[in-house]
């Protein structure tokens, strides 16, 4: 029996605080913004599926998650990064499931061991407005942007504890793994790192990044990859990429049941249905996303297909990364942040 749909903002606590509504699949997701809960929680209903979204910025809802562990609120939990679903199969979070698309991923997205599967690929970027910057005169990698004091107020950065400025952070640092030096990160890098936040437009409040970067206010930013091509299509405007030769890192977003709630049915059924190629076509065409799903991926925009082709993956330890980047967080905030 299909029943209300419910869209709710993590922030107001108006579930959390509550008793959880057993007749609706309760997603939490970083995953929302955009008309995209808007978009599940209808494509959902279409198909039978009751579901509350339940939305904010993904250490937000990592935190949420870890601190409901003994009496869970979420069913499934949708986006994210392989930092935070580390710390949620570390901490008993979430349970082991095999969706049935599982065995159509490519080997190395998903969780070796079951807990996560993978759904999308995100590759994180610095975009310019080539009005303002041209090519040549562009930044040629993150590390740049630190060092070269004309960059100075002039690239915009998501705040610290957001997972897209977090990995971000994390695939500047771990360039310069030291197991002698400070978080295990040498001298060098600790300065490479302050440079970097230094320089920076930090974002504290909700603002227009991108028409600041399209006004020249602020010419470059940071953004994942769906982002930039959405905002580029809607405001008929060109962007320039920078593309580092150590690769751009890529996020890979994914699937997991919560642990406590594994034994309901409609649960799995859910996340059988949302990770499998046909929904995840339909989530690529509406926002651009580039799908783990080699069949849907196939099937994906053409402006989605060739921005994935024509970037290089950066080579990331993501265990090293997570056993440490909570440290490097607290470190940079405390000490580099004015």
């Amino acid at each position: 029996m299909k029943k209300k749909i419910f869209l709710a903002s993590l922030l107001t606590l108006t579930l959390a605080c509550g008793k959880k509504d057993d007749n609706s699949i309760v997603v939490y997701t970083n995953s929302g913004t955009n008309g995209r809960a808007e978009y599940l929680t209808e494509l959902a209903k279409e198909n039978g599926f009751e579901v509350n979204v339940v939305f904010a910025g993904g250490t937000d809802i990592s935190n949420r998650l870890m601190a409901e562990k003994n009496n869970p609120i979420a069913d499934v939990v949708f986006g994210l990064n392989s930092i935070e679903y580390e710390k949620l199969k570390k901490n008993n979070v979430i349970s082991k499931y095999t969706p049935k698309w599982a065995g159509e991923i490519p080997e190395g997205l998903s969780d070796k061991d079951g807990y996560y599967n993978a759904v999308t690929v995100t590759p994180l970027l610095a975009i310019y407005n080539p009005n303002i910057i041209i090519k040549e005169d562009a930044p040629k990698d993150w590390i740049d942007l630190g060092v070269d004091p004309k960059y100075k107020d002039k690239y915009h950065i998501f705040g610290l504890d957001g997972g897209t400025s977090k990995v971000v952070l994390a695939s500047i640092a771990s360039r310069y793994k030291d197991s002698n030096g400070t978080l295990n990160i040498s001298n060098e890098g600790w300065e490479v790192v302050k440079q970097y936040v230094q320089n920076a437009h930090i974002q504290k409040f909700e603002e227009d990044w991108f028409g600041n970067m399209m006004s020249g206010k602020r010419p470059i930013t940071m953004v994942w990859g769906s982002g930039a091509l959405e905002r580029s299509k809607a405001n008929s405007f060109e962007i320039g990429i920078m593309k580092p030769e150590i690769g751009v890192p890529f996020v890979v977003e994914q699937l997991a049941l919560v642990k406590g709630n594994e034994n309901n049915e409609m649960n799995k059924k859910f996340i059988d249905w949302l990770g499998s190629a046909e929904v995840q076509e339909k989530w690529a065409e509406k926002f651009g996303t580039a799908p783990a799903h080699p069949k849907a991926l196939e099937n994906a925009p053409k402006e989605t297909r060739e921005l994935v082709e024509s970037l290089k993956i950066q080579n990331l330890d993501w265990t090293f990364i997570t056993d440490n980047i909570d440290s490097w967080v607290e470190k940079v905030q405390l000490e580099y942040v004015n």
